[in-house]
């Protein structure tokens, strides 16, 4: 399983787009409205929908063109839920520069992905940037002495990528990263939005992506965030929206109604891969953020 989800496309599409958003992210400007955030991203004929690493911003220019960037050399950055590192392993080169030294740690409750994570990181460890990854639930009451002495007020950043919309326990655990950052450092979460969780569906009526994702609305994210974990410069929109091919688990866990509808009555444009069919559908990505005072 982790080494098929380290090659999925639609995962490494993602990766290239999350690093992208997050590098460039400015949390100066305001927010996107749904009409800036609505157009599709990809060419859907194009491997990995046509994104590269090439999209990524240009290293020699990266600080001139985002100043206002988080992400910077010397900084203490926590990727939780980090997975096999798809996101992380593309942020060194960013934070790497003689006479600073980045700290780069990852979190997962999984140690055959933290296995893939450690391999690939071996690649970009350097006198310049330190990558350490620990298998920790971070909720559990036994850890919290030793989680709380290790990480606490520690980190500049904290990123985590598609992996709230799993977390039953996201209120708390947001918490718990909250308490990681150090004075002024920022928590990003990017995940999955669907947009039929704002409506207001009975219980009863309600698909699986509802009832799956029904956690992650705006104002929720937004109250988990601040007045439940004590951040402030909160806010939580859609960030962007792409297509990619999904396989019909997905979609039926994941998308609106109106795509799980279409994907059933035949309506979806679909493709066999080795014997994988998998279906062209928007996907659209919700970015939270918060600041510690």
């Amino acid at each position: 399983m982790a080494t098929k989800y380290d090659t999925l496309e639609p995962v490494n599409a993602l990766s290239i787009l999350s690093t992208k958003t997050l590098l460039e992210f400015d949390v100066n400007k305001p927010r996107k409205t749904t009409e800036e955030s609505a157009p599709l991203l990809g060419n859907p004929s194009k491997p990995l929908v046509g994104f590269t690493l090439d999209d990524l911003p240009e290293l020699t220019t990266f600080r001139e063109k985002f100043p206002d960037s988080v992400f910077r050399p010397g900084m203490k950055l926590l990727d939780f839920a980090c997975g096999t590192g798809l996101v992380t392993m593309k942020l060194p080169p960013y934070l790497a520069e003689k006479g600073k030294t980045t700290e780069i740690v990852g979190i997962d409750i999984n140690p055959k992905l933290l296995s893939i994570f450690n391999d690939k990181a071996e690649k970009h460890i350097s006198e310049e940037v330190s990558i350490k990854s620990y298998i920790y639930d971070i909720l559990d009451p036994e850890l919290q002495p030793e989680l709380s002495a290790k990480f606490g007020g520690k980190f500049d950043a904290i990123i985590c990528t598609i992996s709230y919309h799993h977390i039953d326990s996201y209120r708390e655990v947001t918490k718990k990263l909250a308490e990681f950052l150090a004075p002024g450092g920022w928590l990003f979460i990017v995940d999955f939005y669907n947009e039929d969780v704002e409506k207001d569906i009975p219980a009863e009526k309600a698909g699986n992506a509802v009832r799956h994702m029904g956690g992650l609305k705006v104002d929720a994210l937004n109250e988990t965030l601040g007045s439940f974990s004590g951040l402030t410069n909160v806010s939580a929109a859609r960030e962007f929206c792409v297509k990619l091919w999904q396989p019909d688990i997905f979609i039926e866990n994941h998308s609106r109604q109106d795509i799980v509808d279409k994907m059933k009555s035949g309506d979806l444009e679909s493709k066999n891969v080795n014997g994988d069919i998998t279906y062209l559908v928007d996907n659209s990505i919700i970015i939270a953020v918060g600041q510690k005072s």
